[in-house]
């Protein structure tokens, strides 16, 4: 008949000193020493197997991550996936802009995939830090924003009444010249009004060029 653990005890314990003889067999362990039940607590050989390693290991499948990855990373864009979206959830290659280009008064903006639209600037006054407005071509203005003072420039015909590009409130002096030689002296000064300058170079119908001084 097969010995119980308690029989065995028995068998093995001195009567005189209450103390075991040698080591009786124990039963397999049920709990840690600080009481945990194993079975519920420590994962298996076998249930191991499938987790990844401190150092190395390959991840295959979907990868999820709860809280970010913290970690040193190796490699470069060429075996990146491309972002097509923004953290806003935006089609990057249709929103965003690549290419600005200028021609006058016309501004071209290039998306990334291509597509573009214009804006065109309401005029060609600028204003800087001299507190200067100007407006540029053959026939513009410069004026100091705090005094007033203006001065106009421009084209025009003798014996005509040339408009100015802008109007003065007070027309002060022009002086203009003719622009066909042999006519290149100074044009005789007729008339200046706050709208219109007039020239005569002796008679003759001929392109010149003025410098009218005023405010405005």
């Amino acid at each position: 008949m097969q010995a119980t653990v308690e029989a065995v005890k028995v068998l093995l314990k001195d009567p005189s000193t209450g103390t075991y003889l040698i080591p009786y067999l124990a039963e397999a362990a049920k709990v840690d020493k600080n009481g945990n039940e194993i079975t519920g607590t420590y994962a298996t050989k076998a249930e191991l197997a499938n987790y990844l390693s401190l150092a190395g290991g390959t991840v295959t499948g979907a990868l999820s991550v709860g809280g970010g990855i913290t970690a040193s990373l190796n490699g470069n864009a060429s075996s990146a996936t491309k972002a097509t979206q923004d953290s806003a959830g935006q089609q990057i290659n249709s929103t965003y802009i690549k290419n600005v280009s200028v021609n006058g008064r016309t501004i071209t903006f290039t998306r990334g995939d291509g597509t573009t639209f214009t804006i065109t600037t309401q005029d060609t006054v600028t204003t800087n830090s001299s507190n200067w407005s100007v407006s540029n071509g053959t026939n513009g203005w410069a004026r100091d924003n705090s005094t007033g003072f203006t001065i106009q420039w421009g084209q025009g015909t003798t014996n005509t009444y040339t408009q100015l590009p802008r109007n003065f409130t007070w027309a002060f002096r022009a002086v203009g010249s003719a622009n066909t030689a042999p006519n290149t002296d100074n044009c005789i000064f007729k008339e200046l009004s706050n709208t219109h300058v007039k020239f005569d170079q002796y008679g003759h119908n001929i392109a010149h060029s003025y410098i009218a001084v005023g405010l405005s």
